[in-house]
């Protein structure tokens, strides 16, 4: 019995060759981790690590940060990529497209103005931020219960709100950074290595992707105690000194970080200055509490953010 087609010595060879060229084109490329000591996830034949990620990247990266911890290998496809979460590699990296000012200002608008209006909603503690709002912000204009005076209008109270005034109200900076830690407008920051470089006992090839989990860094426990904790206090002026900026990266770092970084700031504060001026937000039924977010593009919640804001008038009790 004939278990093998009758074919040509040519047709075999081809057979063979293209059989070859299959694996030198779908395996060989999965070599570099390996060869570098780097640990990592299998690929599959062409397709590497790409279908890990049908549960989102974020939920992947933190997958890998639990099983590799600081660092650790992957494909894209075929192209490798370099995951890093140590501080030291990170600063020579020096990390973050200027790009980012285009494509991640308005989800870190997005991002920063809702997620404090949730975290303030949520936390009894915050909530008394809205009452520091008004003496500061308004010269005078507003009272501190949040009526306004006789005679001051709505625009002339709002020309108060400049750079200048802006800059004292640690309050509302330490609020705003806690929540854009805990809800970054990008989870992954990358660049691509220009020649072949050693830092730190790593060697980073040509062409390599390096990627830094910006969403897992900034739930690090071990800079970060109770990473999942809207806790602003960790942004103090007293506990800030202590932050390692390499571990915090909303907007990247290094001379190349996002160059929009001050404006998108700038931005977030206004809006959430002119929000807590006139409304309190408190939770309701359709609050999405704990907030889940969407993970498989820019860090969004899968469910719209519901609060119910009440103007100030009526949620002072004085009033």
């Amino acid at each position: 019995m004939q278990l093998l087609p009758s074919l040509s010595p040519v047709t075999w060879l081809l057979l063979v060759s293209l059989l070859c060229l299959v694996a030198l084109c779908g395996i060989w490329p999965y070599q570099t981790f390996k060869k570098l000591g780097i640990p990592g996830p299998q690929p599959l034949p062409f397709v590497g690590t790409f279908l890990e990620y049908r549960h989102g990247v974020h939920n992947f990266d933190q997958k890998c940060f639990e099983k590799y911890e600081k660092i650790w290998g992957f494909y894209d496809g075929r192209q490798p990529v370099l995951a890093v979460l140590d501080p030291i590699l990170i600063k020579n990296i020096l990390v973050k497209e200027c790009y980012s000012i285009f494509t991640n200002r308005q989800n870190f608008h997005l991002n920063g103005i809702l997620g404090s209006a949730l975290n303030v909603a949520e936390d009894e503690q915050w909530k008394g931020i809205r009452m520091v709002l008004s003496p500061t912000f308004t010269s005078g204009k507003l009272k501190e219960g949040g009526s306004q005076e006789k005679g001051v209008g709505d625009e002339t109270a709002h020309e108060a709100l400049h750079t200048e005034a802006l800059g004292p109200m640690a309050c509302l900076e330490m609020v705003m950074n806690e929540s854009i830690r805990l809800h970054p407008a990008g989870g992954r920051l990358k660049r691509v290595c220009k020649k072949t470089v050693e830092l730190n006992g790593v060697t980073i090839a040509e062409g390599m992707v390096v990627l830094i989990p910006a969403f897992v860094l900034h739930r690090d426990p071990q800079y970060w105690p109770e990473p999942d904790e809207f806790r602003p206090e960790r942004f103090s002026k007293e506990n800030k000194e202590g932050i390692d900026p390499y571990t915090f990266l909303p907007f990247g770092a290094g001379p190349r970080n996002c160059i929009g970084m001050r404006f998108a700031h700038l931005v977030v504060k206004v809006a959430v200055v002119v929000l807590l001026q006139n409304f309190s937000f408190r939770p309701c039924k359709d609050t999405p509490i704990p907030l889940v977010l969407d993970s498989k593009g820019f860090m969004q919640p899968k469910k719209p953010i519901v609060l119910k804001m009440v103007p100030r008038a009526q949620a002072d009790p004085k009033n």
